[in-house]
């Protein structure tokens, strides 16, 4: 396992880069927190979707504006080795094609997660179109949740789309999740599968019906050619 070396430093400079390439590359970026407790005083799971390159930098964008809490991320062997720096951003790596690395890895999770840290996880194991259903769901997020009664388990939702502009959109929905009590690790396992994916046809289904009301603007965009276009027009 490759394990994660937090640099500060590191972690403010690349969040000023990540903020110009967001930016850059959409027209808004919005945001619903609908979680009641924004401090957990435990430890803390928060299981995303994944379904686009941009997520893992997404989750560390998130936690650094948004959560603000000591996190780690678990993520991919290969992607670590590909893109070193996220050991600095906090992320540390699984191989799903090792038992014995898978669990180390989660070992690792759970470790900081009985340390009162904040453990990130896709739980899809790789990346998968936004509209697929049933949604993968590796056991790992049941694991620790057995393992690990009194944790907070949190959703996290992003969804990419085009609306009325140039670039697209991107809608970030933060949700506290009832874990309950289920009789074994594949139950459990379900359930948590059931919550991501419901909350993600939910964000689906408010976007469709172009109701956004419960939403913030959490960054905007740099102007479009189009919104250049009607300034220029506008001062004719």
């Amino acid at each position: 396992m490759i394990e994660p070396k937090k640099s500060k430093r590191f972690q403010q400079l690349f969040s000023g880069y990540l903020s110009y390439q967001l930016k850059k590359h959409f027209y808004r970026v919005w945001i619903d927190d609908r979680r009641t407790s924004v401090k957990p005083d435990s430890g803390h799971l928060v299981l995303a979707n994944h379904s686009s390159w941009w997520d893992g930098l997404l989750v560390f964008y998130l936690n650094h504006k948004v959560i603000q809490e000591d996190s780690y991320a678990m993520m991919s062997q290969k992607g670590m080795e590909d893109y070193p720096f996220f050991r600095k951003i906090g992320a540390f790596s699984v191989n799903p094609d090792s038992p014995k690395d898978l669990v180390t890895s989660l070992r690792f999770a759970e470790k900081c997660l009985q340390e009162k840290k904040t453990v990130w996880i896709f739980p899809q194991g790789k990346e998968e179109h936004l509209e697929k259903r049933p949604i993968s769901f590796m056991s790992g997020p049941g694991y620790l949740c057995e393992r690990n009664p009194g944790i907070t388990v949190t959703t996290v939702t992003f969804y990419y789309t085009f609306r009325h502009d140039q670039r697209p959109e991107l809608f970030i929905r933060v949700c506290d999740e009832e874990t309950g009590q289920t009789s074994s690790r594949e139950e459990r396992t379900n359930m948590l599968r059931v919550h991501l994916e419901t909350r993600i046809d939910h964000l689906k289904a408010d976007i469709i019906q172009d109701d956004i009301s419960g939403f913030e603007q959490m960054l905007k965009g740099f102007p479009t050619n189009s919104e250049w276009l009607s300034f220029w027009k506008g001062r004719k």
